[in-house]
């Protein structure tokens, strides 16, 4: 029996093998052969997933960093011209309201990259009463695919909220496109 663990995180991986080595190390020994077989593919995924070594990386991509700061200053520019914060979300009525950045100050990554839709999908993100307006840059799996910019107002709950859009978009579209999403939901600042 093989076993698929490619939709498992390293945690859960990391988990697995602790759960394994507990179960070989108790009494049971009916679960032992299952608790082995466990334990070493959770071992082959982990080690199949191991960052390089600084200076075995890859060069940087020159158009996702650009892409980033893009979005950084689109984040900053939304900032000055509209209320985000979560306090005014929850007093329209929004019960989970969403941050336009991560915690870090940084673009949040997008469902898509769980999903394996998508390599990198930086985003930022507004969730107001009509929706949720998204601005992210993915780029594809593939190796040599080049990143598309997509932005715009989606429904709360479809399947562009969660893994974001598939629909390709010049930049400058894109980021017009948030705004205006912005405009229809948020609060604009005096």
């Amino acid at each position: 029996m093989s076993l698929d663990l490619s939709g498992k995180t390293a945690a859960e991986l990391k988990a697995m093998v602790a759960n394994a080595e507990a179960i070989l190390a108790g009494p049971n020994t009916k679960l032992h052969g299952k608790a082995t077989e466990f334990r070493e593919a959770a071992k082959l995924a982990l080690s199949e997933r191991r960052v390089l070594p600084p200076g075995n990386r890859a060069p940087p991509d020159e158009a996702l960093n650009a892409a980033v700061a893009r979005i950084k200053a689109v984040a900053v520019e939304a900032l000055t011209k509209f209320d985000l914060s979560p306090a005014t979300a929850k007093a329209r009525g929004i019960t989970t309201p969403h941050a336009l950045l991560a915690s870090s100050g940084a673009p949040k990554t997008g469902g898509g990259v769980r999903t394996k839709k998508f390599k990198r999908c930086p985003y930022i993100s507004y969730r107001g009463p009509g929706g949720i307006a998204m601005l992210q840059y993915a780029m594809l799996p593939e190796e040599g695919a080049e990143g598309f910019w997509s932005g715009g107002l989606v429904a709360v709950g479809s399947a562009e909220s969660k893994t974001g859009f598939d629909v390709a978009m010049e930049p400058e579209a894109a980021i017009a496109a948030f705004f205006q999403a912005l405009t229809e939901i948020a609060t604009a600042r005096p």
